[in-house]
């Protein structure tokens, strides 16, 4: 951390103190500048591995200095401080390449939280897991329907590459409504499976008046209708006592049963299972047997949800709004920075089935050219104020 090296531009001089001062008790090796050509020129003669700037600066702007920091120094990651109370700045800054971007007033561990997260990235680019992706494909932004540019969807793009072309089992983690099936249909997809079915099951349902006597059999078939695909189990936990045993009996035993000439016929079929609960939480509570969660773990994905993402919020914006404007006569082209810090104040606790409903209504009421704050939902629009009130209390 002490080889780490942070340069933070701003034009008030009162923040350099206190910045310089903080985040060198913290260990990092800090440089100040007060204007943005100072801090061009430090950028040419010292390899910063991550530089702070205001956005709002004279003579040279904090969005100048992204821009000619890219293009001297590439590698270096560039975080816009903006201000003002809009989020405009910031969405213009992420498209020219800010790795991402902190409001004023700001606290002095949310600077800190930043520059540790770009040295967790440094460290999958030591070992050869990030660098290996940018280069070949460069950062993506998306990963097929799948959409974000933060950390954590990166590692979920990752895995995926891992595990696609392997038979693994794969058990997949996340809050409802944040993208499990999308998931595992990328994994088919991008399988050697992919020309065959993939065979969505409500676990919750999938023995709705079948005797017991006959669950087995009903197991061989679902993996029968797979046909050598990939069977993919919603909602695990839902699955009752009784038939988790008899997938656990199939599972280990490796066989369907006797094929029309009498033969043994092995199962040749891949199983991605998805929860939205503490798996080891239902383990304790008997929700979900160990041996069954042991058997699905062959690999593991845990996908955010949106509250841990809000940095992919802009990306999933124009995604929708490009998504529905094909869709519908009346055109909606922007969303207003008020409205976006709105939407970025939001906790999401439907993730981004929730943010694409949102959007969606607005096309839905007629809304046409830009989504003002008074165009969105009442709980997204009052939440910000009602969480101050609550702190105030």
């Amino acid at each position: 951390m002490k080889a780490f090296k942070v340069l933070f531009v701003d034009d008030d001089k009162d923040i350099l103190f206190i910045v310089e001062k903080y985040l060198s008790r913290q260990g990092y090796h800090v440089t100040v500048a007060d204007n943005g050509i100072e801090a061009l020129g430090l950028v040419k003669q010292k390899d910063f591995d991550i530089v702070f700037t205001d956005f709002k600066m004279p003579e040279f702007d904090g969005l100048e200095l992204l821009t000619a920091i890219k293009e001297y120094r590439p590698e270096t990651e560039v975080v816009i401080v903006t201000g003002y109370g809009t989020m405009e700045s910031a969405v213009k800054a992420m498209k020219f390449g800010s790795y991402d971007y902190i409001q004023k007033p700001f606290k002095l561990d949310a600077l800190k939280a930043l520059i540790d997260r770009v040295i967790e990235e440094k460290k999958f680019r030591d070992q050869n897991i990030i660098l290996k992706r940018r280069i070949k494909d460069g950062q993506r932004h998306r990963y097929d329907d799948l959409i974000g540019m933060s950390l954590k969807m990166q590692e979920v793009y990752e895995t995926i590459d891992r595990i696609s072309s392997s038979n693994l089992f794969v058990l997949i983690r996340g809050e409802s409504g944040t993208g499990k099936e999308l998931v595992a249909r990328i994994i088919h997809n991008r399988s050697n499976r992919k020309d065959k079915p993939f065979v969505p099951v409500n676990c919750g349902s999938v023995d709705e008046g079948i005797p017991e006597s006959r669950l087995f059999d009903h197991v061989v078939g679902l993996f029968e209708a797979s046909r050598g695909g990939t069977i993919y189990l919603d909602e695990v936990c839902d699955i009752t006592p009784t038939l988790q045993v008899k997938l656990i009996q199939v599972f280990k035993e490796k066989k369907l049963g006797l094929d029309e000439n009498l033969r043994e016929a092995e199962i040749d079929a891949r199983v991605i299972a998805a929860s939205k609960m503490d798996l080891e939480e239902a383990i304790k509570d008997g929700d979900l047997r160990k041996d069954l969660f042991d058997l699905l773990n062959g690999a593991n994905i845990k996908i955010p949800p949106l509250r841990e993402r809000k940095e992919d919020i802009c990306l999933l914006l124009n995604h929708f709004l490009y998504k529905f404007n094909t869709k519908n006569p009346k055109k909606i082209g922007s969303v207003s920075p008020e409205a976006i810090d709105i939407l970025l104040d939001y906790h999401w606790p439907g993730n981004i089935i929730q943010f694409c409903s949102v959007i969606e209504r607005a096309f839905a009421t007629g809304v046409e050219g830009a989504i003002e704050p008074g165009d969105l939902p009442k709980e997204i629009r009052t939440f910000g104020e009602a969480s101050k009130e609550k702190m105030l209390k």
